[in-house]
């Protein structure tokens, strides 16, 4: 059983009882998981997910977002949640180091189709999820000592917005929250990082498993409580402090490639007349300092190669993590000169705050160093907003483009809606 507090905000808060900044911060976040959908689709990654959900899940209650083919709620949950993922340009928290939308909004999402929920249902669902996902990941990793990826903690907050979607009381909200936490993923995230592989963050797996959870408990199965009662929720809002990528890569490399920007376009480097780069980092990022990706998961869990792509050609976008793009000569000349060392100060400081410097040095011994520089699009900078909406203009038009099926009416309405939902709700 809930804990009363617990089980008032899951289940009854409404929308329009959330804070106007909340309301248009998930707002917000629902435009960045619509681009970052529609662009991770070129991803290898998403197409096998699909095809095994199509295979393994099929249904006609929810959509896949890759292409528009009819799914089941638990497919559509988990080939959505790898799609979100699939170029780690998702947003992300700094304390749960992960990311939450990818597992929240593919579960509630398909449910939410399912059930015909309207539009202020489902965007409570979203809001309440993010804020049980971002409370279990925090405590998750308050009490383990391994790094667990997203899926371990997310799984939780897709079961709430799963069950709130789907109505249940709160025994069976409770039962699905505890089976959420009791199959919940392991998910040792840093050998996927370390050894780059479609595994990646287990928000796919996270999504699945909350709306299993769900469905599960809806029809009476039962599981042992969940050891998730915290009781300040609605007390403060944990999805102000999620922030939003600016690059398709590991979140540890953002400011090492907002750094490497700003010094080349501020000296103007010419990528040619450079002989040394200098990584300056925190040790979590120095960890993956691989030189020469030969994947599209080993260029996005890089250090290196965004770095030189980004000294090289002013710029790193979703084209440079993809293998045509990964032998790139110019960017593979300045992998090799680049060295990478940790900086004490900036260790102590992660994960709260996650600082780089980069220094270059020409070919006739011009030494140029930029200041520490944190990731662009973190909650405190004015620009969140600003990447959000570069990222919807550059990917939206391509929600046009998604193939449908013939007798997939409720795609199109579903997708209309989406783009509805997006615009009633963007200024909260």
């Amino acid at each position: 059983m809930l804990p009363e507090g617990l089980s008032r905000f899951i289940l009854e808060l409404a929308w329009a009882d959330m804070p106007s900044d909340v309301r248009s911060r998930v707002a917000s976040l629902l435009r960045d998981f619509v681009a970052v959908s529609l662009a991770g689709r070129v991803t290898p990654t998403a197409r096998v997910a699909v095809e095994y959900a199509a295979s393994q899940h099929p249904g006609e209650a929810a959509t896949s977002l890759f292409d528009g083919r009819r799914l089941a709620p638990t497919g559509a949950a988990w080939s959505n949640g790898v799609l979100a993922n699939a170029l780690d340009f998702d947003d992300g928290h700094r304390l749960t180091k992960g990311h939450p939308g990818a597992n929240v909004i593919p579960a509630a999402l398909a449910v939410a189709e399912a059930v015909g929920a309207t539009l202020d249902q489902f965007l409570a669902a979203v809001t309440v999820g993010y804020e049980v996902a971002l409370r279990a990941g925090i405590d998750l990793h308050a009490r383990s000592c391994e790094y667990h990826a997203s899926g371990a903690w997310g799984a939780l907050g897709a079961a709430v917005a799963a069950a709130r979607l789907l109505g249940l009381d709160p025994v069976q909200t409770g039962h699905a929250l505890g089976l959420a936490e009791y199959h919940a993923p392991i998910a040792p995230v840093l050998r996927s990082v370390h050894d780059p592989a479609m595994t990646k963050d287990a928000c796919g797996w996270g999504a699945f498993l909350g709306v299993s959870s769900a469905l599960l408990a809806q029809r009476g199965f039962t599981a042992a409580s969940s050891s998730f009662a915290n009781t300040d929720l609605g007390s403060g809002w944990h999805v102000r402090d999620v922030y939003v990528k600016k690059f398709p890569c590991c979140r540890w490399s953002h400011p090492a490639i907002e750094a490497a920007l700003v010094l080349r376009s501020e000296a103007q480097l010419e990528p040619h007349r450079v002989s040394k780069v200098r990584l300056s980092t925190f040790a979590e990022a120095a960890a993956i300092a691989r030189r020469q990706p030969e994947t599209t998961e080993e260029a996005q869990y890089s250090l290196v190669w965004p770095v030189s792509v980004a000294l090289a050609h002013g710029d790193f976008s979703v084209q440079h993590v993809l293998e045509p793009a990964l032998g790139d000569p110019a960017a593979s000349r300045l992998a090799s000169l680049v060295e990478v060392d940790v900086d004490p100060a900036f260790s102590a400081a992660f994960p709260a705050r996650r600082f780089a410097v980069v220094t270059v040095e020409s070919v006739d011994g011009v030494v140029y160093r930029s200041g520490a520089t944190e990731a662009p699009g973190e909650p405190e900078d004015p620009g969140w907003a600003e990447i959000v909406q570069r990222k919807f203009e550059a990917f939206g038009d391509e929600l046009s483009t998604v193939a449908l099926r013939d007798d997939s009416s409720l795609s199109r309405r579903s997708r209309e809606e989406l783009l509805s939902l997006l615009a009633r709700y963007d200024q909260g």
